[in-house]
């Protein structure tokens, strides 16, 4: 009787629970299955559209690294996959790493971040020396030391063979910059102030940049796989991407990110390294990671938006980061843009969730949008609709080209009319002064032009802070101007009526 009642209330349960609809609940906030599959072929749609060399993704919950995925190509030539495991330039997303180790050294006691610069480089100032006496660590972590970035980042070419390759010969020649605004008051995106920042690790640690970067951020997080450029020639096994930018609009892979900027620019976009160990990194940055580097504290305090940056409703912080919104989410943001590849990462500290996504080719336009369609996807939103616009650089190519051609064709035309007037025996002119009005026109016009050419550095690299075919194709323009000019001027003078 007893075992009877045992099999009637067994069987009760066994069509309780078979009635009962049954679903299996990942860890709250995990990305399941479909949704990482619905941010893979976005990504893929999105790198398509862009018509994008390759690149590689990665994404992070907690302590772990949910999903990584090669897309595209690492050497278009010879077809070669891109992995999660090739290493690209990740440029201006260093500075979080260098970030990362001023925190650590503060952390220390070692140095403080409302520290003046000048009490670790007593040498250091920009043009003011008034001013410059004020300039702070943390000034110089949330890009606020109110310089303009083009004057800094230009200030190598005072001496571009002593400064590309000494970071400290790079920083005393900011003593010819500009200082166009208080301390602290906003943030103008600064390069350089992380190449200061660089020099200031050395010189509290007592150790090379690079050792003290190996020693305390690369290793306690198992970031095997990155590397300084200079570096990369002694790991010819590691799957290193081609990098790719544009000339006259047409893709290359003739320039190098690390031998293009030096060595002098490394603390502030010199790392070589693939989204695994940026998936690392971000980890560690969420408070999982296996190293700890910093404390939860002083973590924290780094995520918070400190002065605005030049993007709208963003924040620099003195993590090396921009603090800004997503959905009402709080999300930190790093991007950088090489000479061939583009590099971010956004995390959601609230939500324990990362993005990592780095672009094989020089295209600063698709990156932010697409990391941030990835965490729309993966908090259950609908991502925003990526535009694709021209690459500014290869548009820009595009512009320099016709230019050239142009110019070219303008100047054939001048040689043909000195030829053709020369064998003639006529030498009368008509409208004297419109030759006059030309002449003055296009003379003011190539002053305007030689004056920017030679007064202006829109970067650290190429024909003094010109990329290649924008020089070529500037010069050109002010070549032209200035040889009409002065036949306008000739003929004004010397033409007889």
């Amino acid at each position: 009787m007893i075992w009877r009642k045992f099999g009637v209330l067994a069987s009760l349960i066994i069509m309780l629970v078979t009635l009962t609809p049954i679903t299996i609940y990942a860890n709250e906030g995990e990305p399941s299955k479909d949704m990482l599959e619905k941010v893979e072929a976005y990504v893929n749609e999105q790198f398509a559209k862009a018509g994008i060399t390759g690149g590689s993704d990665a994404i992070v919950y907690k302590d772990q690294i949910v999903d990584t995925n090669g897309i595209g190509y690492s050497d278009d030539e010879v077809k070669t996959k891109a992995t999660s495991k090739t290493i690209y330039s990740i440029a201006s997303v260093t500075k979080s790493l260098t970030a990362t180790a001023i925190l650590q050294l503060a952390e220390q006691g070692k140095l403080k971040l409302d520290d003046p610069v000048q009490n670790y480089l007593p040498w250091f100032s920009y043009e003011d020396k008034k001013i410059s006496k004020a300039v702070t660590i943390k000034h110089l972590l949330i890009h606020s030391p109110g310089v303009n970035r083009f004057q800094a980042d230009g200030s190598i070419f005072t001496n571009e063979k002593e400064n590309r390759n000494s970071l400290e010969n790079a920083v005393r020649a900011l003593n010819t910059v500009e200082v166009s605004g208080t301390p602290g008051e906003k943030g103008q995106y600064c390069n350089s102030c992380f190449n200061e920042l660089g020099l200031i690790i050395e010189k509290v640690s007592g150790m090379s940049y690079y050792d003290y970067m190996h020693k305390f951020v690369f290793q306690p997080l198992n970031l095997n796989q990155s590397f300084y450029g200079y570096e990369l020639t002694n790991h010819p096994h590691q799957d290193v991407a081609k990098e790719y930018s544009w000339i006259f609009g047409f893709k290359s892979d003739r320039l190098i990110n690390f031998e293009t900027f030096g060595k002098s620019q490394d603390p502030e976009g010199g790392i070589y390294t693939n989204v695994e160990d940026l998936a690392l990194y971000v980890q560690a940055m969420l408070g999982y990671g296996k190293g700890n580097i910093l404390p939860p504290d002083i973590m924290e305090r780094s995520f918070e938006g400190i002065v605005p940056s030049e993007q709208e409703d963003w924040k620099y912080t003195f993590g090396g980061f921009t603090a800004g919104k997503l959905v009402d989410e709080n999300i930190l943001y790093k991007a950088g843009d090489g000479i061939g590849s583009s590099a971010a990462i956004m995390f959601l500290p609230e939500k324990d969730l990362g993005i990592v996504l780095i672009i094989g080719e020089s295209n600063s336009e698709v990156k932010l949008p697409i990391v941030k369609g990835m965490l729309q996807i993966l908090i259950g939103e609908e991502p925003s609709a990526v535009d694709s616009p021209i690459t500014l650089f290869k548009l820009a190519g595009y512009v320099m080209l016709a230019v050239t051609i142009l110019c070219g064709i303008l100047l054939m035309w001048l040689i043909r009319l000195i030829i053709k007037r020369q064998s003639t025996r006529n030498k009368t002119i008509k409208y004297r002064w419109l030759h006059i009005l030309l002449s003055v026109l296009f003379f003011v016009t190539a002053a305007v032009l030689g004056f920017i050419l030679f007064t202006v550095r829109l970067t650290q690299i190429g024909f003094y802070g010109y990329p290649l075919d924008v020089a070529v194709g500037l010069i050109s323009l002010f070549l032209t101007l200035f040889f009409w000019a002065m036949y306008h001027g000739y003929l004004s003078i010397f033409g007889k009526n």
